[in-house]
């Protein structure tokens, strides 16, 4: 993705270089050469500068602004650029500074959900200064009913054919949800999740992470564990790969082993079933988490390049 535009810089300045040696500076075809690499520059600044580190997201935001003010281009292809940011930065965390956003992996991992695409902006700077899993919990389940018109609002992005059964029945546990049946409703989204990544999810994560290392015939959660340790503590995430922790971070807690936990779990839900892998406050939790899987599925699977890789 980077490569094309590095190269595409040095062919436009040799150009330029070029026709300034023959014609001088003065003359009309250097001076559209010249014009050519600035416009190209301001393009691929903001790409580039997706391989920086996450801490440098408000560079990466001006270089797009700086675009979409001065530079002379199709209204369209300008557009395109301003909405690249929803593609690296679900649209509810725009405008969250760098600080949130490692605060919101954290939340993600330590209470086992997913903040992707939904709840709505507002929320999600609600739960950010309190101090308790358990706030936070009565939090989303306060304000339940926005969270699920968010989560019905972005599932309809998704509409690649393999995934469509699965949105219908996530969509079935939001409305369980709101009839307050909170057992069918998480058992639903739980199967929603288990679905999604054992159909897409543990190829999505080992394309997403090639260098990590996997054990062998790992299940999910040693597929989820290896890439989220991979991360050294989200050391030097950059643009790039926020989105894809920010689904994963709190899938680990999902599939994780042992007889009793604190946050929602698929596993106890289906192979232990009881009224504590059964509570209220994971309906939220569970239905965040298949449905942040299900959005970032479905531009997984429709890149032109999956295509080639299943062929």
């Amino acid at each position: 993705m980077l490569e094309p535009a590095r190269n595409q810089i040095r062919a436009l300045e040799a150009t330029r270089r070029a026709i300034d040696s023959v014609m001088g500076p003065g003359n009309a075809v250097y001076q559209a050469a010249l014009d050519a690499q600035r416009q190209y520059r301001a393009i691929a600044a903001p790409v580039l500068a997706l391989q920086s580190d996450l801490s440098d997201i408000y560079d990466w935001h001006r270089h797009i602004d700086d675009v979409v003010r001065s530079v002379s281009l199709p209204r369209a292809l300008l557009d395109q650029l301003a909405a690249a940011a929803g593609f690296f930065l679900p649209a509810n965390l725009s405008g969250l500074d760098t600080e949130d956003l490692y605060t919101i992996l954290a939340l993600g991992q330590d209470d086992g959900l997913s903040l992707a695409w939904a709840p709505r902006t507002e929320i999600v700077k609600a739960l950010l200064p309190l101090s308790t899993r358990q706030e936070r919990y009565a939090l989303l389940t306060e304000r339940r009913d926005d969270v699920l018109d968010d989560v019905d609002a972005s599932l309809q992005i998704v509409t690649h054919p393999e995934l469509t059964g699965m949105v219908t029945i996530l969509s079935a546990a939001t409305r369980t949800a709101r009839a307050d049946f909170s057992e069918g409703a998480q058992a639903l989204a739980g199967n929603v999740l288990e679905t999604a990544m054992k159909g897409h999810g543990n190829a999505w994560i080992r394309r997403t992470f090639p260098q990590v290392s996997y054990p062998p015939r790992a299940g999910h959660h040693g597929t989820i564990g290896s890439a989220l340790d991979d991360a050294d503590d989200w050391g030097d995430l950059t643009l790039l790969q926020f989105k894809h922790f920010l689904v994963l971070a709190g899938m680990r807690s999902a599939f994780g082993p042992g007889a009793t936990q604190d946050t929602f779990n698929r596993h106890l839900g289906a192979h232990q079933a009881s009224p504590d892998a059964y509570r209220p406050e994971f309906v939220v939790p569970a239905i965040l988490l298949a449905h942040a899987l299900l959005r970032t599925l479905n531009q997984d699977l429709t890149r032109p390049d999956n295509e080639e890789d299943d062929a």
